[in-house]
């Protein structure tokens, strides 16, 4: 299937799994706390370190209680423990890189002519960090953070995605959206007449994930150029 990229005027992004191996940052932490933790724990730090790795393994990075299914997994569960881990996620800064086709993908689409968008779920500070480091924000016109707003106004929900649409003057049934999970980043766009993009990346990269189909479906981000293989350049507006 083509993608008509002459009936586009933008092209939206969600952030992890998508621009980048948001399990990365996930190992990155782990490995943080593993010494402190595992002394506090009565656990060797590289124990410690390696039953992360394997919980984050077996129930995956998007699990809503991760940190919960590693303290049960070590007989440690407490809440005020896994809050803590919670709050020490949410500062934790490593050195970040996107995927090797993600910004080369994002040229593209800029010389084609294309706005682009992102709209990301997620703790709004974390998030708004992740997209400093990566180098993305100069790549974007909008860039909405749904952790700014109430629940019911997060992924799927159409609301940011007309946000995204309204603050750039653009018609929602004129633009595409690119993201990993199916459950999170088709029923929105898609309601509001988007065109939407599935890319084989992450937890989700298997087909038949949970969630509608979306129009099309990349193996990677680097097959953008593929699809734009022979379409007119266009002034940006």
């Amino acid at each position: 299937m083509e993608w008509p990229l002459d009936s586009l005027d933008a092209v939206g992004f969600d952030l992890d799994y998508t621009l980048w191996d948001q399990e990365a940052f996930i190992r990155t932490f782990f490995d943080a706390i593993a010494v402190e933790f595992g002394r506090r724990l009565g656990w060797g730090g590289p124990h410690l370190a390696r039953i992360c790795r394997d919980t984050l393994l077996r129930i995956g990075p998007a699990h809503p209680r991760l940190f919960d299914q590693v303290l049960q997994q070590l007989g440690a569960w407490d809440p005020r423990l896994v809050a803590e881990l919670v709050q020490r996620y949410r500062r934790h800064r490593p050195p970040v890189q996107p995927y090797p086709d993600a910004l080369p993908a994002l040229r593209r689409l800029r010389e084609a002519g294309m706005r682009l968008f992102l709209v990301t779920d997620g703790h709004a500070p974390v998030q708004r960090y992740k997209a400093e480091a990566l180098g993305l924000v100069p790549w974007f016109d909008q860039m909405v953070f749904t952790g700014d707003f109430a629940e019911e106004r997060r992924k799927p929900s159409p609301f940011p995605f007309r946000l995204a649409c309204a603050r750039m003057g653009v018609d929602p049934g004129r633009c595409a959206y690119v993201g990993d999970n199916p459950a999170c980043d088709v029923p929105g766009p898609r309601s509001l007449g988007m065109l939407t993009v599935g890319v084989a990346t992450g937890p989700f990269a298997a087909a038949g994930a949970p969630g509608p189909a979306p129009h099309l479906r990349l193996g990677a981000l680097g097959e953008l150029a593929g699809l734009l293989a022979g379409a007119p350049a266009r002034s940006a507006p």
